[in-house]
Protein backbone atom coordinates (compact mmCIF):
# COMPACT_ATOMS: atom_id res chain seq x y z
CA UNK A 1 0.00 0.00 0.00
CA UNK A 2 1.75 3.07 -1.15
CA UNK A 3 1.17 6.26 1.33
CA UNK A 4 1.72 9.30 1.45
CA UNK A 5 3.65 11.31 -0.19
CA UNK A 6 4.66 9.40 -2.65
CA UNK A 7 4.85 10.11 -6.25
CA UNK A 8 3.40 6.99 -7.51
CA UNK A 9 -0.21 8.07 -6.29
CA UNK A 10 -0.83 10.88 -9.18
CA UNK A 11 -2.97 9.46 -11.74
CA UNK A 12 -3.87 9.84 -15.24
CA UNK A 13 -6.89 7.93 -15.64
CA UNK A 14 -8.28 5.61 -17.67
CA UNK A 15 -10.31 2.75 -17.65
CA UNK A 16 -13.68 0.88 -19.28
CA UNK A 17 -16.94 1.18 -18.39
CA UNK A 18 -20.17 -1.18 -17.86
CA UNK A 19 -24.01 -1.52 -17.57
CA UNK A 20 -25.60 -3.91 -16.74
CA UNK A 21 -30.05 -3.49 -16.77
CA UNK A 22 -31.68 -4.54 -14.67
CA UNK A 23 -32.75 -7.66 -14.92
CA UNK A 24 -30.22 -8.57 -17.00
CA UNK A 25 -27.96 -11.34 -16.09
CA UNK A 26 -24.81 -9.90 -17.73
CA UNK A 27 -22.41 -6.52 -17.83
CA UNK A 28 -22.75 -4.69 -20.91
CA UNK A 29 -19.48 -2.71 -22.00
CA UNK A 30 -20.38 0.74 -22.82
CA UNK A 31 -17.58 1.31 -25.61
CA UNK A 32 -14.98 3.92 -25.65
CA UNK A 33 -16.12 6.75 -23.12
CA UNK A 34 -13.86 9.74 -22.93
CA UNK A 35 -15.32 11.14 -19.90
CA UNK A 36 -17.14 9.58 -16.90
CA UNK A 37 -18.20 11.68 -13.54
CA UNK A 38 -19.62 11.08 -10.05
CA UNK A 39 -20.53 13.88 -8.56
CA UNK A 40 -21.42 13.08 -4.54
CA UNK A 41 -24.12 15.19 -3.06
CA UNK A 42 -24.96 15.62 0.62
CA UNK A 43 -27.43 18.10 2.02
CA UNK A 44 -26.44 19.20 5.49
CA UNK A 45 -28.41 21.21 8.32
CA UNK A 46 -26.36 23.94 10.35
CA UNK A 47 -26.66 24.93 13.99
CA UNK A 48 -25.65 28.12 15.42
CA UNK A 49 -25.06 29.12 18.51
CA UNK A 50 -27.17 32.58 20.00
CA UNK A 51 -25.84 32.82 23.19
CA UNK A 52 -23.06 35.43 22.30
CA UNK A 53 -22.98 38.81 20.48
CA UNK A 54 -21.47 36.61 17.01
CA UNK A 55 -23.42 33.50 16.00
CA UNK A 56 -21.09 30.78 15.35
CA UNK A 57 -21.79 27.39 14.31
CA UNK A 58 -21.38 24.61 17.03
CA UNK A 59 -22.77 21.79 14.71
CA UNK A 60 -23.76 20.14 10.72
CA UNK A 61 -25.46 17.66 10.35
CA UNK A 62 -26.33 15.41 7.51
CA UNK A 63 -29.92 15.37 6.31
CA UNK A 64 -29.26 13.36 2.91
CA UNK A 65 -26.70 11.84 0.68
CA UNK A 66 -27.14 11.08 -3.23
CA UNK A 67 -24.86 11.41 -5.96
CA UNK A 68 -25.07 11.46 -10.10
CA UNK A 69 -23.40 9.99 -12.55
CA UNK A 70 -22.12 12.03 -16.05
CA UNK A 71 -21.12 9.33 -18.85
CA UNK A 72 -20.39 10.72 -22.80
CA UNK A 73 -19.63 7.87 -24.70
CA UNK A 74 -18.46 7.60 -28.30
CA UNK A 75 -19.72 3.98 -29.91
CA UNK A 76 -23.51 4.76 -31.34
CA UNK A 77 -24.83 1.37 -30.64
CA UNK A 78 -27.96 0.34 -30.45
CA UNK A 79 -28.04 0.26 -26.66
CA UNK A 80 -26.50 3.44 -25.78
CA UNK A 81 -28.45 4.90 -28.01
CA UNK A 82 -31.12 3.37 -26.13
CA UNK A 83 -29.80 4.10 -23.10
CA UNK A 84 -29.90 8.46 -23.92
CA UNK A 85 -32.97 8.27 -25.17
CA UNK A 86 -34.90 6.17 -22.92
CA UNK A 87 -35.37 3.55 -25.05
CA UNK A 88 -36.56 -0.35 -26.26
CA UNK A 89 -34.20 -1.86 -28.33
CA UNK A 90 -35.87 -4.43 -31.06
CA UNK A 91 -35.88 -5.82 -34.74
CA UNK A 92 -38.38 -5.09 -37.51
CA UNK A 93 -39.62 -7.33 -40.25
CA UNK A 94 -35.82 -7.18 -42.08
CA UNK A 95 -33.66 -7.79 -38.84
CA UNK A 96 -32.95 -3.89 -38.29
CA UNK A 97 -32.42 -3.03 -34.54
CA UNK A 98 -35.18 -0.19 -33.88
CA UNK A 99 -35.60 1.96 -31.40
CA UNK A 100 -38.53 3.05 -29.37
CA UNK A 101 -37.83 7.04 -28.42
CA UNK A 102 -39.30 7.72 -24.25
CA UNK A 103 -40.45 4.10 -24.19
CA UNK A 104 -39.60 4.12 -21.04
CA UNK A 105 -39.67 6.43 -17.88
CA UNK A 106 -35.89 5.93 -16.80
CA UNK A 107 -33.35 3.10 -17.63
CA UNK A 108 -32.13 1.39 -14.16
CA UNK A 109 -29.25 -0.79 -13.63
CA UNK A 110 -25.28 -1.01 -12.02
CA UNK A 111 -22.53 0.30 -13.39
CA UNK A 112 -19.29 -0.46 -13.22
CA UNK A 113 -16.03 1.29 -13.72
CA UNK A 114 -12.81 -0.45 -13.97
CA UNK A 115 -9.01 1.33 -13.88
CA UNK A 116 -6.81 0.66 -16.68
CA UNK A 117 -4.43 3.60 -16.45
CA UNK A 118 -0.60 2.75 -16.33
CA UNK A 119 0.02 5.90 -14.21
CA UNK A 120 -1.28 5.70 -10.30
CA UNK A 121 -3.30 3.38 -8.38
CA UNK A 122 -6.30 1.63 -10.20
CA UNK A 123 -9.55 1.46 -9.13
CA UNK A 124 -12.59 -0.38 -9.94
CA UNK A 125 -15.72 1.89 -8.96
CA UNK A 126 -19.52 0.41 -8.71
CA UNK A 127 -22.81 1.36 -8.07
CA UNK A 128 -25.40 -0.50 -7.22
CA UNK A 129 -28.72 1.35 -8.29
CA UNK A 130 -28.22 3.75 -11.16
CA UNK A 131 -31.10 5.51 -12.83
CA UNK A 132 -30.19 6.78 -16.42
CA UNK A 133 -32.03 9.78 -17.84
CA UNK A 134 -30.70 11.83 -21.04
CA UNK A 135 -28.18 14.38 -20.33
CA UNK A 136 -27.75 17.23 -23.15
CA UNK A 137 -28.52 17.00 -26.34
CA UNK A 138 -27.40 14.55 -28.68
CA UNK A 139 -25.85 16.23 -32.42
CA UNK A 140 -26.13 13.17 -35.26
CA UNK A 141 -24.40 16.14 -37.48
CA UNK A 142 -21.14 17.32 -36.85
CA UNK A 143 -17.66 18.15 -38.07
CA UNK A 144 -15.99 16.28 -34.36
CA UNK A 145 -16.54 12.61 -33.19
CA UNK A 146 -20.36 12.29 -32.05
CA UNK A 147 -20.83 11.39 -28.57
CA UNK A 148 -23.81 10.02 -26.31
CA UNK A 149 -24.23 11.74 -23.05
CA UNK A 150 -25.93 10.41 -20.30
CA UNK A 151 -26.58 11.42 -16.59
CA UNK A 152 -28.00 8.87 -13.99
CA UNK A 153 -29.02 9.12 -10.05
CA UNK A 154 -27.65 7.29 -7.92
CA UNK A 155 -29.78 5.34 -5.53
CA UNK A 156 -28.99 3.25 -2.31
CA UNK A 157 -29.88 -0.52 -2.36
CA UNK A 158 -30.14 -2.15 0.93
CA UNK A 159 -28.53 0.42 2.29
CA UNK A 160 -25.23 0.73 0.19
CA UNK A 161 -24.80 2.80 -2.68
CA UNK A 162 -21.77 1.10 -4.09
CA UNK A 163 -18.24 0.15 -3.70
CA UNK A 164 -14.85 1.59 -4.40
CA UNK A 165 -12.05 -1.36 -4.58
CA UNK A 166 -8.30 -0.77 -5.19
CA UNK A 167 -7.36 -3.65 -7.75
CA UNK A 168 -3.53 -2.46 -8.23
CA UNK A 169 -0.94 -0.22 -7.44
CA UNK A 170 1.43 1.71 -9.80
CA UNK A 171 3.67 -0.86 -12.09
CA UNK A 172 1.30 -3.86 -10.27
CA UNK A 173 -0.77 -6.20 -12.63
CA UNK A 174 -4.44 -5.62 -11.61
CA UNK A 175 -6.18 -7.94 -9.70
CA UNK A 176 -9.83 -8.80 -11.29
CA UNK A 177 -12.56 -8.19 -9.90
CA UNK A 178 -14.22 -8.44 -13.27
CA UNK A 179 -13.31 -11.65 -14.10
CA UNK A 180 -16.45 -13.20 -12.26
CA UNK A 181 -18.49 -11.78 -14.00
CA UNK A 182 -19.45 -12.67 -17.50
CA UNK A 183 -19.59 -9.94 -19.82
CA UNK A 184 -22.09 -9.74 -22.98
CA UNK A 185 -21.82 -8.32 -26.61
CA UNK A 186 -23.79 -5.64 -27.79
Amino acid sequence: MASSPQITNYTIGKGECYFKKTGDTTWRHLGNVPEFEFTPEVETLEHFSSMSGVKTKDRTVTLSKSGTLRVVMEEWTSRNLALVVLGDVSQDAAGREVIEIFSQTAISGKFLFKGTNDVGPRYQWEFNGVDFLPGSSINPIGEEWGQLEASGEIAAVAGSFGTITKIAEEGEEASEPLSEIEVGSE
